[in-house]
């Protein structure tokens, strides 16, 4: 998923609703052991099946509504309100006539899915859902064998920006690129410590699970602190490498 400044000024105007607040009701009532998403029922998005995966979102990745997603985030994740809504509402360019969407709906190609992901394929190579984990070793290892951090995602940023170009891959607009560090801090974010380490994040994008200190951590994920840390993960770009 993914953030504009459009979305998110709009997000400021949009007040709390009875639909989500019955499904954060919802949440709090089911299960949320861990069971594996069919790979034909998943996103691109590893935070998305994670979500499915545990049942903060329906567990087959079928019929959900913004509402529900919304919920989910702020029920998981503890994102605030406002950040939940502005995400969820990047999603309504796919979202059918009934108010619903499913997780396949999400490979759209640039409308959630972009391509230059750190751990997937372009969408012109056939395959931009998958985890591919040569990919996710080369994140790591870009890391130096230690945590994640916004300075080591700032030489992921920029390696698969210059293998992007290499091979030809069309460049992003202005609006992709925003929605491309709004993700490449996203694991951060949600991670809170700011510094997830190997195994954290191996499980994260591997299993497509959120462990239970991140479930358990009540901090508030807030518009502020993502976008500034997509700030600062820019700034490393400039200057850090």
């Amino acid at each position: 998923m993914y953030l504009t400044v459009v979305d998110s000024v709009r997000s400021l105007l949009s007040f709390n609703t009875k639909e989500r607040q019955d499904e954060i009701r919802n949440i709090q009532k089911e299960d949320h052991s861990y069971v594996r998403l069919n790979i034909t029922h998943r996103a691109p998005c590893p935070g998305l099946n994670a979500l499915a995966n545990q049942g903060y979102l329906p567990r087959d990745g079928k019929n959900i509504t913004l509402p529900r997603l919304e919920a989910a985030l702020m029920t998981a994740l503890h994102m605030t309100g406002t950040v939940a809504h502005a995400l969820a509402s990047t999603l309504r360019p796919i979202v059918r006539e009934d108010g619903t969407f499913d997780l396949v709906d999400t490979r759209r190609h640039n409308v959630v899915e972009h391509d230059r992901s750190f751990t997937r394929l372009d969408y012109r190579h056939g395959d931009n859902y998958n985890m591919q984990p040569r990919m996710l070793q080369a994140m790591l290892d870009d890391a130096e064998g230690g945590p994640l951090t916004l300075k080591t995602l700032s030489r992921t940023y920029l390696r698969r920006q210059r293998e992007h170009k290499e091979t030809d891959g069309e460049s992003l607009g202005i609006r992709l690129r925003f929605v491309s560090l709004l993700i490449a801090v996203g694991f951060v974010n949600a991670e809170t410590t700011g510094h997830p380490s190997p195994e954290h994040v191996r499980t994260f994008y591997t299993e497509e699970r959120l462990e239970d200190y991140i479930l358990e951590n009540p901090e508030p994920r807030t518009l502020r602190g993502l976008v500034w840390k997509a700030i600062v993960l820019q700034w490393h770009m400039i200057f850090s490498n």
